[in-house]
């Protein structure tokens, strides 16, 4: 038994110092975050996760096929209601209970998954540093480290843990300044090139739903509005402009990225006059309002709350 014992002891020993590994093993960090895009663009695989908040815990499971370059991807819920978000090609369909099926123009699913994925790193660079802090471990693979700065205090920060054998993200941990965990999203089963040949023949006899009209990015300043935000961090970009009106209110909206982290600023009526602050969070999401001159400026988005009350208390209305 003694013997077993010092064997199993001296297996765990090494297992550990190859995992964690000397520093001149590490592989750049930017390098590996390209192959992290292309191994999640180009592969064909299968993933199970789980997203979590210090609210919520979600479960889902993710399918992608790249046939011939175009995309077939599946995303669904494994606990309660289900819910499903389908892709074929540059058509992302939403199907969920009580509410109406519909379409969109897309290039990847990006509800539940995280953003990180797919990101444009040359631009990212600008203000972001990427370290490569080691070797760890997540759902018995070995993964790649990477922590994301940014540059400035007014974004959050990330982990990011990257499979060396496959280079798909396995876990990404969406921190505050302070380091605490606002949203986590941890992968615990993963197949590649394993029962995914019938993806592309179920989604191609699937009947989408009527597409959603959206406003083309070099249609967006066409959309006259009457304010706009003085002050915005470094790096974010106008996505898109909405104009949703009924007989009771007109809701104006602007939607900002810089390619990591997102936010949309609304602008309505607001319904008493003259009310204080408001805000508050959930997980990741940031919500701030303000009322200014008989409209309400609402923040929605993944920023800290000091970012989002600056930018909606410098929105200034343009002069006419």
């Amino acid at each position: 038994m003694l013997q077993r014992s010092q064997k199993l002891t001296a297996l765990f020993f090494t297992f550990f110092i190859s995992l964690f590994s000397l520093a001149q093993e590490k592989t750049a960090p930017r390098q590996l975050l390209e192959n992290m895009r292309k191994a999640n663009e180009q592969l064909d695989y299968e993933i199970a996760f789980v997203q979590t908040t210090p609210v919520n815990m979600e479960s889902l499971r993710y399918r992608h096929v790249n046939q011939n370059g175009k995309i077939y991807a599946q995303l669904i819920t494994l606990d309660n209601a289900p819910q499903e978000i389908v892709q074929r090609g540059n058509i992302i369909s939403y199907f969920q209970p009580n509410y109406q099926v519909f379409s969109l123009q897309g290039s990847q699913i990006v509800d539940n998954l995280p953003s990180i994925m797919w990101s444009n790193f040359d631009l990212l660079s600008n203000y972001y540093d990427f370290i490569n802090i080691g070797r760890n471990r997540v759902a018995d693979r070995i993964v790649q480290t990477i922590r994301i700065l940014p540059k400035d205090d007014f974004r959050y920060q990330y982990l990011v843990f990257i499979d060396e054998q496959s280079n798909l993200l396995l876990r990404s941990d969406m921190l505050d300044r302070e380091g605490n965990l606002l949203d986590q999203f941890r992968v615990v089963n993963l197949h590649i090139n394993e029962g995914l040949d019938d993806l592309p023949h179920y989604l191609n006899n699937i009947t989408f739903p009527p597409l959603i009209s959206r406003v083309e990015p070099s249609e967006v300043t066409n959309i006259p509005f009457s304010w706009n935000p003085e002050w915005l961090p470094k790096g974010f970009k106008l996505i898109n402009k909405m104009l949703n009106q009924d007989k009771e209110n007109q809701i104006e909206s602007l939607l900002y990225s810089d390619g990591l982290f997102s936010f949309t600023l609304y602008c309505g009526h607001s319904i008493i006059p003259n009310i204080p602050e408001n805000a508050w969070k959930q997980g990741s999401t940031t919500f701030y309002s303000e009322t200014k001159e008989n409209k309400e400026f609402t923040f929605i988005g993944q920023l800290p709350l000091s970012t989002a009350k600056r930018i909606v208390q410098d929105i200034r209305y343009l002069s006419k």
